[in-house]
């Protein structure tokens, strides 16, 4: 049995405003946004899209904590349409006060299956905890933000009725995230931060905005933070490039995507034609993670057009066949405050099959080297 403190004031306010009621309140939002119009009303989906709302109210009642993971039963809903631009969020004003506590007995020692265990994520680290042969829960022994005592329940993880798993996640600010068809494996759960090694070779911090570097005799680099459109960045880009381009003269280059949540493509154009242009390269190696996203995947796709391309890593993001355009379509829900942005722009019907997924990798990368090594290591092979 799991027992809970402390008040949950965004809940308690109105027994007729539940989790329920604002699931009603999104399923009107939604009918907003581009993609909705397109894979739903388009294609005469409304009563399997009503099925599938039926389902998730039924998940809602059956589950005990669903008010506290309200907002990531309402992106599960959202998730039927294949369009990470529709978002559904919400801050917590005091983790403290609305995040409930694991009250049993955590023996860390005890690890039930291959799936349980520690997991670390920076400064934060949590236990693992198999509640039952469909559920496990994240529970906090250690981190570095306020609110995150020990004990407090940070995730769960989900095995659906087909046999995948499925995570709702809370980040140190208190956002909830929701992904489905999570892979968890090699001690990583994919597409977070959160592994047993306490190492994040997927992961990079830019110095700057542009990077450049010679990695050896063979080998250059090129790191890309940002593809934001501001004029200072547009201007920066091109002083970059126009520094740095002309001097690309070895055999093999690194472009670095990684942890690049997008911006516009204009930016990176040029890049892209004078890589076009350039003989002396003979191999492009296109770094992306699961933080590559939107326009830096469209980019990423550019660049694989090119025959001597090999994109490298894990899946990206899976969020570029819609977009927002000038302005998203932006709500607030009644019925518990949680806020909506939906997409108002439909970028290609051909990036449908990387939509939710992202682009899969040529040459997948494991979280236990550096990865601009193991790409060097990768080019000396036969």
């Amino acid at each position: 049995m799991l027992f809970f403190f402390g008040s949950f004031s965004a809940f308690g306010q109105n027994s007729a405003c539940n989790c329920i009621s604002a699931l009603e309140e999104v399923s009107e939002l939604i009918q907003h946004s581009k993609s909705y119009k397109i894979q739903i009303k388009k294609e005469d989906r409304e009563q399997e899209f009503q099925q599938w709302k039926e389902k998730i109210i039924a998940k809602i009642k059956q589950d005990e904590l669903s008010e506290y993971f309200c907002a990531g039963y309402l992106q599960k809903y959202v998730s039927f349409i294949k369009d990470r631009h529709n978002q559904v969020y919400k801050f917590l004003e005091d983790l403290a006060e609305n995040i409930p506590t694991y009250k049993k007995s955590i023996d860390t020692t005890k690890i039930e299956d291959n799936i349980s265990g520690i997991y670390h994520a920076g400064s934060d680290k949590i236990f693992l905890k198999k509640e039952s042969d469909s559920l496990w829960l994240g529970i906090t022994l250690k981190s570095a933000s306020e609110g995150w005592k020990k004990g407090k329940i940070r995730l769960k993880i989900n095995k659906t009725e087909d046999g995948s798993f499925e995570i709702f996640e809370f980040f140190a600010n208190g956002i909830l995230s929701y992904q489905n068809n999570i892979k968890i494996e090699n001690g990583r759960i994919q597409g977070t931060f959160w592994n047993r090694a306490n190492q994040y070779f997927f992961h990079v911090n830019h110095e700057q905005n542009f990077n450049f570097r010679s990695i050896n005799t063979d080998f250059d680099y090129i790191g890309i933070k940002t593809l934001s459109r501001t004029r200072n960045l547009m201007k920066e880009a091109q002083v970059f490039y126009e520094d740095h381009l002309k001097n690309l003269n070895k055999e093999n280059l690194i472009i670095d995507l990684r942890n690049n949540g997008g911006g516009a493509i204009k930016q990176a154009e040029p890049l892209i034609k004078s890589l076009q242009k350039n003989d002396n390269i003979k191999h492009i190696f296109v770094l992306i993670n699961f933080k590559t996203a939107s326009a830096a995947e469209l980019v990423a796709l550019q660049l694989k057009k090119d025959k001597r391309s090999i994109i490298a890593g894990e899946n990206s993001r899976g969020m570029l066949e819609y977009g927002y355009g000038n302005k998203s379509f932006s709500a607030k829900t009644d019925c518990l405050g949680f806020n909506v942005s939906f997409s108002t722009k439909h970028e290609n019907n051909n990036l449908h099959e990387y939509e939710t997924k992202g682009i899969t990798p040529d040459l997948y990368l494991q979280n236990t080297s550096n990865w601009i090594d193991q790409i060097v290591e990768f080019n000396k092979l036969p």
